[in-house]
């Protein structure tokens, strides 16, 4: 993985990353498919007219568990249903909504297991919740550390 990854946390067998570099869907997707196994993907942000097409490809791909809050929520998630179709049809994702990003962890704590891969990859902006991206990844370090 590149610079703009951080490993925050290893936990239980588990790796928890956060992406400094994944504020747009295509940053997000760049981050995926460098990636050798299937990961749980906390994504979040806000709806700043992003396209999200490209993300649905690797969210198939790539993730096994993907994990969603904020206003771009929706959006992700139809860009991951919009692929499921066809030679897709039958994989199975499971996606969670949550409403805050300490929610998020949690729930990517409850449903780790040993040699899985979290990462946070907002994959919009942040603005509203967070004022930047290292705002949020400060703070998802501080989730994770309370794991």
């Amino acid at each position: 993985m590149d610079e703009n990854i951080e490993l925050v946390r290893e936990l239980n067998g588990v790796k928890y990353f956060c992406n400094h570099n994944g504020n747009t869907p295509d940053q997000t997707v760049a981050l995926l498919e460098a990636l050798n196994q299937k990961v749980i993907l906390i994504a979040a942000g806000y709806e700043d007219k992003a396209s999200c097409d490209s993300l649905g490809n690797a969210l198939v791909e790539k993730v096994k568990h993907l994990i969603l809050f904020g206003q771009t929520t929706a959006m992700i998630e139809m860009s991951l249903m919009r692929k499921l179709v066809g030679k897709n049809q039958g994989i199975d994702i499971r996606i969670t909504h949550c409403t805050t990003l300490k929610q998020a962890v949690d729930c990517a704590f409850l449903s780790s297991k040993p040699e899985d891969i979290v990462i946070l990859s907002a994959a919009g902006s942040c603005i509203d919740i967070y004022n930047d991206i290292e705002e949020m990844c400060e703070a998802y370090k501080q989730y994770t550390d309370e794991l």
